[in-house]
């Protein structure tokens, strides 16, 4: 029987013929000393060692190199055995204080006698699972910029390859990016000097709704590439979002965040004497 899983843990004492696939291999430290005996099990290209204090327990593992069968074993601590392609595994039990993780780059085919006690843990993780997304990837998990109450600088840049495109407006990966301000300022958000010649980019409320945007500008302040994205606007203390990404390409896009407190433009009224009787602004 073959099962493809992401991460079993089992918590019961069983005996099975399985055959599972396997991605990450955990290493654990040697402990050695004159009384204790050692079983090697040799596979091609390496050999793994296990400590068997008294001839019984097994207390520790070290991984010189991959192995292609773990055979014969009893596990009562924590344990990690990597195979070279197929690791083959047959005649282990592991303890109710075990905790067995198996590991190859094709898979791990477990063959009965196989026994986990209760509390005894066999962790199996599958090959195909992909690497965890980055930072910034989703709107729950933006970059955060920080806090800010005056003027701030901030830039930043990200290869939209490592990312996914989760946001409603090009059709390519996006990051995304968060800061929060606690007073009235003009915030400027631009792409200059990206990688990718063309960028977007995307300014959201704290509910992700879209509050501005841009493609390319050619305006006050632009980049020297115009296809490069540039928005300026006057906020509202609150928590922003920022997405950027390119317009129909992905790789490296540099993202500048800068906040400035406005200038203040005052009107005057006087009265039929020439007198300032008001300001405002």
């Amino acid at each position: 029987m073959r099962i493809k899983a992401y991460l079993c843990m089992l918590l019961i004492s069983f005996s099975v013929v399985i055959s599972l696939p396997a991605q990450v291999a955990l290493g654990a430290d040697e402990k050695e000393s004159a009384d204790s005996t050692f079983y090697e099990e040799t596979g091609s290209p390496g050999t793994i060692k296990f400590e068997l204090p008294d001839n019984s327990l097994m207390s520790a593992i070290q991984l010189r190199s991959c192995v292609n069968t773990f055979t014969g074993q009893t596990v009562s601590s924590i344990v990690s055995v990597l195979g070279c392609n197929i690791l083959t595994v047959q005649s282990v039990t592991v303890t109710g204080s075990g905790n067995l993780s198996l590991t190859a780059p094709a898979e791990v085919v477990i063959n009965g006698p196989f026994d986990v006690s209760l509390g005894g843990i066999l962790s199996v993780c599958d090959g195909s699972q992909p690497p965890s997304p980055p930072p910034g990837n989703t709107m729950q998990t933006a970059i955060n910029i920080g806090t800010f109450g005056g003027a701030f600088q901030y830039s930043d840049t990200q290869n939209t390859v490592n990312f996914t495109n989760d946001y409603v407006g090009r059709p390519t990966n996006d990051v995304f990016y968060t800061f929060t301000i606690t007073a009235q300022l003009d915030v400027t958000i631009k792409h200059c000097d990206s990688q990718v010649n063309d960028t977007y980019l995307h300014l959201l409320n704290s509910s992700g709704a879209s509050i501005g945007y841009n493609d390319d500008y050619s305006g006050p302040g632009a980049c020297g590439n115009t296809n490069h994205s540039y928005l300026k606007m006057n906020l509202s203390a609150g928590t922003y979002y920022i997405v950027s990404e390119g317009y129909s390409v992905n790789g490296n896009i540099k993202t500048w965040v800068t906040g400035e407190i406005p200038q203040l433009n005052f009107n005057y009224t006087y009265d039929a004497s020439g007198n300032r009787i008001n300001r405002t602004y």
